[in-house]
């Protein structure tokens, strides 16, 4: 469930520029601040393992399930809520116009360091506003280790807002909005697959307090858990397809039958435990393996024939190719062999 929220984010804001009059490329570009935005929340797990190694020190027994019952009392509590996305994407932008006023003022440009300064006003003083008002509000609320944490997310969130706006010529508007859509739409990406995070706090009563489950029967919920984060991603790769350079190619056209191996993973509802929310690695340390394997036998280089270029001259794949053939391929191979598993799973 870690991988849904970019590749949503990557649809969402690629999609909306193109959409909106974006080309190809700027759409591009934007969908990839929101799938950055949308990965940056879960920094906090780094976090989360810390204290639970402290609790491990302190005799909490080590497994998965406990892991996550310490994990879950710190993470997604400071990251997640919206209003510290909606604040969070404000860092961001400011970030990524100041990086642009610098820009501007070592290119000696006067009437680009003017629009940048009024571009990157609002967002500025925004964000030293939401910033003003959120750390207390974590401090009285919750206590003052969040407030550090949500303090150090920011900063690392400003980091990035930097980095991208030296890389990337899109507009800091632009990077605003973009980033809102990674930061606002993670959390609910959480309430399927463990409690939701708490979506207002600091600033508002809890709401959504339990998971939604999507089925009765406990293998059956994972599975649908599985089959929500697979349309997740390839939502963003049926969007990628339409924004990406010619050379990648359309989907038909990079994705080999070998993705029909992945029935053979139905074999395993004989052999394994059935998985649960629980022990949803039984799932998750089998079947991705299987698709990984898969696309990387179908991503070598060596594996791929060359393909005809116009003129009738014929080349070999780009490198780029042979790895998105891959990608394509492997999770082809995942969402076969979870339809299979359910399929039999559901028979037997």
């Amino acid at each position: 469930m870690f991988v849904g929220h970019e590749f949503l984010a990557f649809a969402l804001a690629g999609g909306a520029a193109r959409w909106l009059g974006c080309d190809d490329a700027a759409a591009l570009r934007l969908g990839a601040v929101a799938t950055l935005a949308a990965l940056l929340p879960d920094l906090d797990i780094v976090y989360a393992a810390a204290t639970y190694a402290v609790a491990v020190a302190g005799g909490t027994p080590v497994g998965w399930e406990a892991f996550w019952g310490v994990a879950n009392a710190v993470h997604r509590i400071v990251t997640h809520p919206l209003p510290v996305g909606a604040v969070a994407a404000l860092v961001f932008g400011a970030a990524a116009a100041l990086a642009a006023v610098r820009g501007s003022i070592a290119d000696d440009g006067r009437s680009s360091l003017r629009t940048s300064v009024r571009t990157g006003a609002v967002p500025a003083v925004l964000a030293a506003a939401g910033v003003a008002v959120l750390l207390p509000a974590f401090r009285t609320t919750v206590g003052t280790a969040a407030a550090l944490v949500a303090a150090a997310f920011l900063v690392c969130v400003g980091a990035a807002g930097w980095f991208v706006a030296r890389s990337s010529s899109s507009s800091a508007t632009g990077v605003t909005l973009a980033a809102a859509v990674g930061f606002l739409t993670h959390p609910f990406g959480d309430v399927f697959l463990a409690r939701p995070p708490p979506l207002l706090s600091p600033l508002g009563p809890p709401i959504l307090v339990e998971r939604v489950a999507l089925a009765t029967d406990p293998t059956l919920e994972i599975l649908a858990v599985l089959f929500v984060e697979l349309a997740s991603v390839w939502f963003g790769v049926i969007v990628f397809s339409h924004l990406s350079p010619v050379g990648f190619g359309r989907l038909r056209e990079v994705l080999d039958r070998r993705a029909a191996l992945g029935v053979a993973y139905a074999g395993t509802v004989f052999v394994l435990p059935p998985p649960t929310i629980v022990d949803a690695h039984v799932l998750g340390f089998t079947i991705v393996p299987l698709a990984v394997a898969v696309g990387l036998w179908t991503g070598h280089p060596r594996r791929i024939r060359p393909v005809i270029d116009e003129g009738a001259n014929r080349r070999p794949h780009s490198s780029k190719k042979t790895v998105y053939r891959g990608f394509i391929t492997g999770l082809a191979t995942l969402t076969v062999a979870a339809i299979a598993y359910t399929g039999v799973y559901v028979l037997v």
